[in-house]
């Protein structure tokens, strides 16, 4: 009787999903936000009126069935897939499930920066994102009070695994470590699949960008500006969202490249020369005048600074930015033959 009792309630989680994630975005005034505790709240209500029956996809199309827990402390949030740590199971039992999940915990970590709730024409999708995270970062956190720890690269360019052994069992957390938005939480019920959301998180990482670019773009408009500290500053936001946009690049080639470096310590030159081998020569000459401009407008290179050159800058990272869009919807899977 109990068990028909809870299939019946979870086949009514999965029948309602979109409508009950529509509910939790409704019950909150908020699109967008910066607070932990304001993203965990809003996930603890989807676990608890979800059942934790989910859809949880990543940028690599990687995804989980469901969500089984969260947890949070010194900013870091902890999204768990499978969490056995404290289940009553026999030795049988055990065996069996371990041939499928071997670790104790499966889960995600990111250092949390923000959560958005994008409403599309069905329903509403949750997207995360973290703060960038180095190797030793990830170490500090996780090894403490383990007996075992390694981190593995995921080869993907935009998380690592990091496997602990700690109170006798092995816990897998994959470590979102760039600030690109690569985590999407959709209804059990959308029919999406997950390259579908690989695809829509590559899209909303692009899109995003040029919101940010014509942002800028529309203070340089203005023929008042003329003040040479504000215009540098202008093209300074350029040269930093063109070196996201290019991180993004690097995560849709992870097929045919591999990032050695952490996120944060890679500069424009390291990113140009990573991309580089992958683009043509016109393409190319972009990018190195987007390079030149970036560099005189964001140092102290004793020439003159012009506004026009700034929004030029501007218009040419608009420009490359809608080719690289153009090339994930046509080719959304460039491997390392190409």
């Amino acid at each position: 009787m109990l068990y028909a009792i809870l299939k019946r309630k979870n086949m009514e989680a999965i029948n309602e999903s979109d409508k009950i994630f529509t509910r939790v975005a409704e019950s909150v005034e908020w699109t967008e936000t910066q607070s932990l505790s304001q993203a965990i709240e809003l996930l603890e209500k989807l676990r608890n009126d979800t059942d934790g029956l989910v859809i949880v996809d990543f940028l690599d199309s990687g995804n989980w069935d469901c969500i089984d827990g969260i947890e949070s402390d010194n900013g870091f949030m902890k999204i768990h897939w499978r969490d056995y740590r404290n289940a009553i199971e026999t030795d049988e039992e055990k065996e069996m499930r371990m041939l499928a999940f071997p670790a104790a915990l499966s889960s995600s970590l990111i250092k949390f920066k923000e959560f958005r709730i994008v409403k599309t024409k069905r329903f509403p999708v949750f997207l995360l994102r973290g703060y960038a995270l180095t190797d030793k970062e990830i170490k500090i956190y996780l090894e403490k009070d383990s007996s075992e720890f390694k981190i593995f690269d995921n080869k993907d360019n935009f998380s690592k695994l990091a496997v602990r052994k700690i109170n006798n069992v092995y816990e897998t957390y994959t470590c979102l470590n760039t600030p690109i938005f690569s985590m999407i939480i959709i209804p059990k019920n959308s029919g999406t699949s997950s390259f579908s959301s690989k695809k829509g998180l590559f899209s909303y990482n692009i899109s995003d960008s040029i919101l940010r670019l014509n942002k800028v773009k529309e203070e340089l408009d203005k023929d008042e500006l003329t003040d040479e500290d504000l215009i540098c500053e202008k093209a300074n936001s350029v040269r930093r969202i063109f070196e996201y946009i290019l991180k993004v690049e690097l995560c849709y080639r992870y097929r045919q490249l591999s990032v050695k470096k952490d996120y944060s310590v890679l500069m424009l030159g390291d990113l140009m020369s990573l991309i580089k081998p992958y683009r043509d020569e016109t393409t190319n000459s972009l990018l190195k005048q987007i390079t030149v401009w970036s560099n005189e407008l964001s140092h102290e290179s004793g020439k003159p600074i012009k506004r026009e050159k700034a929004l030029a800058l501007t218009f040419m990272t608009i420009i490359y930015t809608n080719l690289l869009q153009s090339e994930m919807k046509l080719n959304p899977n460039p491997n390392s033959e190409e």
